[in-house]
C-alpha cells in the first residue's frame, strides 16, 4: 500500500501474513507507470487483481482458517503459535495472521482502485469492455471491504490509489459507511458486467449475491426491515435468473471441477497455487495437520447428513482432519467465495428478518437439507427457523469460512461461544497502528 508500485510481488505480501511461517505465493508485479496505459495493460492489471484473493492472508488460506478457527470447529494442532493466538481469543494485535489478513486485503483494494483511477482514460476499448472492467474491479474492492469490515468493524474507506507516503494516514470510518460504499459500488457493478459466468471472473450474478450479503449484515445493524427485504430480492435474482444449480451429491463440490453452484470462486494452479490441502492434512499423509476439526463440530452432524463425510475423514490413527482441500502436493483445489447453496440459507434468513412466509422459509432450508440427504426442516416458528439455518450454514460451509461471520452477524457469538463481546472484533493489527497516526484501536486491545 505504501510503495510506488501497482503490484508487489506476493512475497511481501507472504512476510507479512505469515513471517513465522514458510510460504510462497504467485506474482504479477508490474510498475505503476507502465502497467495501465491501455486495453492490455488494464486486462494484465485486472488478472493481478483477481490474483490478490490468492494470497495467503486471503483465500489461499488464513481467511478461511480463521473463520472456523475463532468458532469452535477448528482447533489449533500445528506448530505455528499464530493459530493458537487466533484460537484462544483474545488475538494479540502483533499476530501475523492478522496482520497478514488486513494487509493482503488492503493490497487488493489498491489493486482495484489503480483499475477504477485510470480507466477513465484508456481509450482503445469498447464501452461493455470498459464496463466490465469497472464492473470486475468494483466486485472485488466491495468484497475485501466486506471482508475486512465483518472482522474489524469500521475500517479506513481507500477510494482512491495509494502510490506514495503522503496519504496514508487514514481515518476509520464507521461500519455502516463501509456497507453503504460496498452497496453503493455493486450497485454500479451489477448493471456494467454482463451476466456469462467465466471461472474466477465476477459477473452481474456474483454482485448481486454479494449484495444480499451486505444487505443483510446491514439489516442486523441498521434493524431497517427493507434491508432484509433487498437482501431477499438479490438472493432471489441469484436463484432465479443466475442459471446456478446444485450440486447432485455434496461431495461432488470438491472434486477437481468447478461445481455449477458456484457463483464466485478463487481458482489456483500448479504455479499460482494454495496450502489449504497442506494445513489440513495429517503428518502422515505429508500434511502440516497445524488445524483440526472438533470433536464438538464432529457430534454437531445429524446421523445421515452427507456433509460430514465429504468434510471430514479420519487417518491411520484415528485423527480428524478437513478434506474439502485435498491436493496436498499441488495445491491447486478451488476456493468457493459464494454458491448457490448459501442464497437459499441467505434468503431463508432475511425472510425470517423480515417477516416472510414460514413455508418459503422452509422450502429454501429443505433445499440444501435435501442435497445433504437429510428429511425436510422441523422448524415451524421463528425463533426455530433462525436456529435451523444456523445450522444449516455451520455444517454446510464448514472450513469455507464463514462461520465466525455468521455467529457475529447475528449476535450469537459472545454467548454460543463465551466471549466478551468486545472480542468479536479482531484488532487492528499493531503495524497498521504504529504507521498510521489517525488509526484508533478497537476495544479491549
Amino acid at each position: 500500500m505504501k510503495k510506488k508500485i501497482l503490484y508487489i510481488t506476493a512475497l511481501s505480501v507472504t512476510l507479512a501474513a505469515c513471517s513465522k511461517v514458510f510460504d510462497v505465493n504467485p506474482t504479477a508485479s508490474i510498475a505503476s507507470d507502465v502497467a495501465i496505459s491501455n486495453k492490455a495493460g488494464v486486462e494484465h492489471a485486472l488478472v493481478g487483481t483477481y490474483n490478490a484473493l490468492q494470497s495467503v492472508g486471503l483465500y489461499g488460506r488464513n481467511y478461511l482458517i480463521i473463520g472456523d478457527l475463532t468458532s469452535g470447529n477448528l482447533t489449533w494442532t500445528g506448530t505455528s503459535q499464530d493459530y493458537g493466538q487466533v484460537e484462544d481469543i483474545p488475538i494479540p494485535a502483533d499476530n501475523s495472521i492478522v496482520d497478514g489478513f488486513w494487509a493482503a486485503a488492503y493490497d487488493g483494494i489498491n489493486r482495484a482502485n489503480n483499475i477504477l483511477d485510470k480507466l477513465p482514460s484508456i481509450g482503445d476499448m469498447t464501452q461493455d469492455e470498459a464496463n466490465q472492467f469497472e464492473g470486475e474491479a468494483l466486485f472485488i474492492r466491495s468484497l475485501l471491504y466486506y471482508d475486512l469490515v465483518s472482522y474489524f468493524g469500521g475500517v479506513p474507506l481507500k477510494l482512491q490509489p495509494t502510490s506514495d507516503l503522503n496519504n496514508i494516514n487514514a481515518e476509520r470510518n464507521t461500519a455502516l459507511q463501509v456497507y453503504d460504499q460496498i452497496i453503493t459500488d455493486l450497485a454500479t457493478a451489477k448493471t456494467k458486467m454482463a451476466a456469462t459466468k467465466v471461472t474466477g471472473r465476477a459477473n452481474s450474478f456474483a454482485a448481486s449475491a454479494l449484495l444480499a450479503k451486505v444487505y443483510l449484515a446491514r439489516y442486523y445493524i441498521s434493524k431497517d426491515q427493507s434491508d432484509a427485504t433487498l437482501a431477499v430480492t438479490e438472493a432471489t435474482n441469484v436463484i432465479s435468473l443466475g442459471g446456478y444449480t446444485l450440486s447432485g451429491q455434496y461431495a461432488e463440490l470438491f472434486s477437481t471441477a468447478i461445481s455449477p453452484e458456484s457463483v464466485f470462486e478463487v481458482v489456483y494452479d500448479l504455479q499460482n497455487f494454495n496450502r489449504l490441502a497442506q494445513y489440513y492434512y495429517p503428518r502422515s499423509l505429508i500434511g502440516r495437520y497445524e488445524i483440526s476439526p472438533t470433536t464438538a463440530f464432529i457430534q454437531g452432524f445429524e446421523a445421515s447428513d452427507q456433509r460430514l463425510a465429504a468434510s471430514v475423514a479420519y487417518d491411520e490413527k484415528n485423527l480428524p482432519y478437513g478434506i474439502k482441500y485435498n491436493d496436498v502436493a499441488g495445491g491447486t483445489d478451488r476456493v468457493y467465495v459464494i454458491r448457490l447453496a448459501e442464497m437459499y440459507l441467505l434468503r431463508a434468513e432475511a425472510l425470517v428478518c423480515s417477516n416472510g412466509e414460514i413455508a418459503a422459509i422452509q422450502a429454501d432450508i429443505d433445499m440444501v437439507r435435501n442435497r445433504a440427504g437429510l428429511a425436510n426442516t422441523t422448524a415451524v416458528n421463528a425463533d426455530e427457523l433462525k436456529m435451523a439455518i444456523e445450522n444449516e450454514r455451520n455444517h454446510e460451509f464448514a472450513f469455507e469460512g464463514h462461520r465466525w461471520i455468521d455467529l457475529v452477524r447475528t449476535g450469537r457469538a459472545s454467548a454460543l461461544l463465551g466471549i466478551d463481546p468486545k472480542y468479536t472484533l479482531f484488532p487492528i493489527p499493531l503495524s497498521e497502528m504504529l504507521t498510521n497516526s489517525n488509526m484508533n484501536q478497537n476495544p479491549g486491545y
